[in-house]
């Protein structure tokens, strides 16, 4: 069952107050797919409201049993933006990393009922 969450991304200068999606496309399943759309107010190329990469294919990997913690990135890490996040009840906080740097941190996101 897919889950999607919904909140705002601050990641200055490159987005202030960008809606975000987070769908996880099988639930809190290891290794399953997520999608990740947002948009970047002004990009390092100055292009204004360019998409977030929506080309990698992010998946799901547990940092714990429960999956508490958890990571959103592609399979190979490649890719030059991923996830480190924790979940509530009905909400994931999400850190925006750049290879080992931390660029945007507590990003909260709010599960949409059916």
């Amino acid at each position: 069952m897919s889950l999607v969450f919904t909140g705002k991304f601050n990641y200055s200068p490159y987005a202030s107050n960008e809606n975000i999606f987070v769908v996880l496309l099988d639930g809190w399943v290891e290794r399953g797919g997520v999608l990740v759309f947002s948009t970047f107010t002004k990009d390092a190329s100055g292009v204004d409201k360019r998409p977030f990469d929506l080309t990698t294919k992010y998946v799901l990997k547990a940092s714990d049993s429960d999956v508490k913690k958890f990571i959103i990135r592609d399979l190979d890490n490649k890719a030059y933006y991923w996830f480190d996040a924790s979940r509530g009840t009905d909400t994931i906080t999400l850190n925006l990393r750049h290879a080992d740097q931390l660029v945007a941190q507590d990003i909260k996101l709010t599960q949409l009922t059916k």
